[in-house]
């Protein structure tokens, strides 16, 4: 009896238990003192009595940690701290099954209250994988100084405690969750090593228990398990399973088990450290009520107030026919125990088992078990403001059931109060495909309702990793993010049917990241589909499916009463040398048609073999005759093996701007011969081309046309490249166009490799002519036609000591502005006219000059007259 329940501790623990968090609230309401089950020790507190326990809401949501990146798919028996900056570290047992032991040991910690968590990462051992030795049990506690410790155990899955393995405890710490440190070991003493708890007292001594081979093992470390104290049994103990260590004040140290032999739950002290101990007590008030056996051991719970030193413990009781959790304390230091109290309310038999307990700061009592009134399992909680005499009404914590085919979801999970009094839960949950540890905080966060369906509906989703039948809806914290993905196919119990996937009711893709923001409901539309097979006989044929080839049999997935194209077109030749003629569809229907499936369906297209004869010419041009009938280009003939012809090609051949002779057949036969086909074969009629280069000018010479045998480079050329025309006309050389190119008198070189045209092009220029009345205006030129010219006269022009003026434009254009803009359609001539300025009476500055000379002129002569008039009188 006792050798099989030691086996069977080292089990998985087949987990598949749904733990849902419950928290404390900060304020609990009053339960009447009739509540009470019975009376128990009075618990002296540091503070005053607070009033008796209130029901608490389940707070949600519930977290899953485990982010699948280690090579197990099954997470079991988590244990859990939080320091006192509230950074929660959780770690648990990785294995291959719900029914399987342990294989490694894992952990992760969150830094934002729960809601995030750090990479799982697999814990240190001493022994490496290649002595076969695997890990178990995982247990967790906080040292005087705010370090956490992970104990777990090493064992040998085939000898137990054989080498090189042993059976052993690791110890590693570390402040910070990712940065643990060297493991130190532990060797026990020759048993099987199981089911250990690890405790600090506040002088930093790490105590640790444990049963090795259903015996009582304790020790302790003073250097956090770097040596260890020798390992002893107190008090003598067989037939104990599940032993707890608790620290007590000023050196005492706690120990509780099960006995699995007197089904009772028995209790012994030190207040020494672990030196001596004290007589053995029993918790449980009624003699073997704590009975019970694998997979669902009554193993207990215990913790410490370190205000007022109460102990309490618990355990999954049977005295009712079923087993219940019961809860009892002691004021004494574990002299004496109380009455023991009834924690769960349900009314029916069912099964409540594996119990945590937890203390916060108000000294209020927190405990949380495993639970299937409802027939899965789930987690309860309740809490005690009285030292555990009355108990607030039960609250389910996990929002998703773990099914109740599971039988064994591990022995222990964890109940936590944070240094705010807030209350953390972690448990082993198979809500999904396999066992997850699951997390949740009362109080909880401010949650979204949103529902993931399908379109139809009953469809598999999975929303975090796990995956569900739809619709399923989940209470998320608003602003957290989540995956949610289906697959892309989804059988639909038909062989050869199933639901693709085409979007979801967001936009997004098939995986991806939602933000939970508010309620809402978001759908994964699928449509039906079939499979069609498709293919061709022979079997390397190709047909059309929806105007694309296949040349192979191939499998597709049609849309439910969608038509579809099937085409069996000529086919091409695979060598190239042979092709096979369609004869038929094995639905009957014509070469091309439609289908629509409606189930899964097979369709072959049968085809009849032909040989290819190929009929080149080099280079392509020349026309060559096949039975009589001319083609003037490269063909492919299909013919039946064995079959006669006769190919002749002309000696002589011309076109437009080519000439051919006739060279040679590639068989070596005349440029008339016969032909055998016996198989498929390719013939070429070879010839020596040339090519006729063609040159074009409106204007002027050009030269370099004629002919050129294939493949020479060909240069044209100008005499000239401007030309005179009509007056004020001539015309511009531009470039060369056509097969030539280049704007030089001669052209780049032309490849001859067919008839070429080399085409000059020029451009007509037309003379603009300035004339100016006073000095010189530019703008005098050639430009090409369509040109802008704008002229520009002068507003004033001082010639001879004479100043003109600006009078207009006159010509071909007229304008009395300075400033003349011209667009050049033909030979212009434009004159600038002027007026000189003028003096009084309105004559012009010269006017006035020619009158004082002739003035004067007149003065003199008048004088001359009169002087010689009077010399006339004074003669006569």
């Amino acid at each position: 009896m006792v050798q099989s329940l030691a086996g069977r501790g080292r089990g998985l623990r087949p987990l598949a238990f749904l733990l849902v968090v419950m928290v404390v609230a900060t304020a609990p309401a009053v339960w009447s003192s009739s509540n009470a089950a019975g009376t128990s020790s009075p618990v002296t507190r540091a503070t005053a009595s607070t009033p008796a326990p209130v029901s608490i809401n389940p707070f949600v949501p519930n977290f899953d940690i485990i982010d699948h990146s280690t090579p197990y798919a099954w997470q079991v028996e988590p244990t859990m701290q939080v320091n006192k900056s509230g950074t929660i570290f959780v770690g648990w047992k990785e294995t291959d099954s719900a029914t399987d032991a342990g294989f490694r040991v894992g952990s992760s910690y969150s830094t934002d209250q729960g809601q995030t968590w750090a990479p799982n990462i697999l814990m240190n051992r001493t022994h490496p994988d290649s002595d076969n030795c695997r890990d178990s049990d995982p247990w967790m506690a906080m040292d005087p100084t705010d370090r956490l410790h992970f104990a777990y155990l090493e064992y040998d899955p085939g000898g137990g405690s054989s080498p090189p393995c042993n059976s052993g405890l690791d110890v590693s710490n570390t402040t910070t969750g990712h940065d643990w440190g060297n493991v130190h070991y532990i060797q026990g003493n020759g048993g099987l090593v199981d089911k250990d708890s690890i405790a600090f007292n506040s002088t930093g001594r790490l105590y640790a228990t444990w049963d090795e081979g259903n015996v009582l093992a304790f020790t302790w470390s003073d250097d956090n398990g770097n040596h260890w104290a020798p390992i002893t049994n107190p008090g003598g103990q067989t037939s104990v399973l599940g032993a707890i260590v608790a620290p007590g004040a000023n050196g005492t140290v706690y120990l509780t088990w099960w006995n699995f032999n007197s089904f009772n739950i028995l209790f012994e002290s030190s207040s020494d450290g672990g030196k001596t101990w004290s007589s053995i007590v029993r918790v449980n008030d009624r003699d073997r009520s704590a009975s019970g056996g694998f997979p669902q051991y009554p193993l207990p719970a215990m913790n410490v107030d370190p205000k007022s030193g109460a102990i309490y413990v618990s355990w999954a009781d049977s005295r009712n026919g079923n087993p219940d959790i019961y809860f009892t304390n002691s004021t004494d230091g574990g002299k004496t125990w109380g009455t023991n109290h009834r924690i769960n309310d349900n009314t029916d038999n069912s099964q409540q088992y594996m119990v945590d307990l937890a203390v916060d700061g108000k000294g209020t009592v927190h405990a949380a078990w495993e639970d299937r009134r409802t027939g899965n399992w789930n987690i309860f909680y309740s809490n005690s403001t009285d030292g555990g005499q009355t108990w607030s009404k039960n609250v389910r914590v996990t929002t998703a059931e773990t099914p109740g085919s599971y039988t064994r979801p591990g022995d222990y999970f964890a109940i936590e109060a944070g240094p705010n009094d807030y209350i953390y839960v972690v448990w082993t949950d198979g809500r999904g495909d396999d066992f997850d540890i699951y997390y949740a905080r009362s109080p909880g966060f401010p949650v979204a309702a949103v529902t993931v369906a399908t379109d139809p509906s009953r469809l598999p989703v999975t929303i975090d990793g796990v995956t569900k039948v739809s619709p399923v809806t989940y209470n998320w914290t608003i602003g957290s993010s989540h995956a949610i993905n289906v697959s892309q196919t989804i059988g639909t119990g038909t062989m050869g049917s199933r639901y693709n996937w085409t979007s979801w009711s967001d936009g997004g893709a098939i995986a991806h990241e939602i933000i939970a923001n508010a309620d809402l409901t978001l759908t994964a539309r699928f449509v039906k589909q079939h499979q069609v097979s498709i293919g061709a006989s022979p079997g390397n044929r190709t047909v059309f499916v929806d105007n694309v080839s296949i040349a192979a049999r191939t499998m597709f997935w049609w849309d439910d009463g969608v038509p579809h194209w099937l085409e069996a077109p000529p086919q091409p030749d695979d060598t190239p040398d042979a092709r096979y003629e369609w004869q038929s569809w094995s639905d009957g229907l014509a070469r091309a048609h439609s289908v629509v499936a409606t189930a899964p369906l097979s369709l072959t297209a049968t085809f009849v073999r032909q040989g290819t004869l190929r009929i080149t010419t080099s280079p392509e041009g020349p026309h060559f005759f096949l039975d009589d009938v001319e083609y003037n280009s490269s063909q492919t003939f299909w013919f039946e093996l064995g079959s006669s012809h006769f190919v002749f090609a002309p000696p002589s051949q011309s076109a437009p701007g080519a000439r051919y002779t006739f060279v040679n057949w590639s068989d070596g036969g005349s440029f008339g011969h016969p032909i055998q086909f016996s198989g498929a074969m390719s013939l070429e009629a070879s010839f020596h081309a040339e090519f006729y280069l063609t040159v074009t000018t409106p204007f002027g010479e050009a030269s370099g046309g004629g002919w050129y045998d294939q493949g020479t480079i060909a240069f044209v050329s100008l005499s000239r490249t401007s030309v005179p025309g009509a007056t004020g006309v001539r015309y511009a050389f531009v470039g060369w166009t056509g097969d030539a190119s280049g704007t030089g008198a001669v052209s780049s070189g032309i490849l001859m490799d067919g008839p070429k045209v080399a085409t000059a092009d020029w451009s007509t220029e037309y003379a603009v002519a300035v004339v100016s009345d006073v000095g010189t205006i530019e703008g005098s030129g050639w430009y090409a036609a369509g040109a802008t010219v704008t002229l520009q006269a002068p507003a004033q022009v001082t010639q001879g000591g004479t100043t003109y003026n600006f009078a207009g434009w006159t010509g071909d254009a007229t304008s009395a502005q300075p400033t003349l803009t011209l667009t050049v359609h033909g030979p212009l001539t434009v004159h600038a006219t002027y007026t000189a300025t003028t003096g009084p009476l309105g004559v012009s500055t010269t006017g006035w000059g020619l009158l004082v000379v002739v003035i004067i002129a007149v003065a003199l002569l008048v004088t001359i007259l009169l002087r010689r008039r009077r010399k006339g009188r004074d003669e006569g």
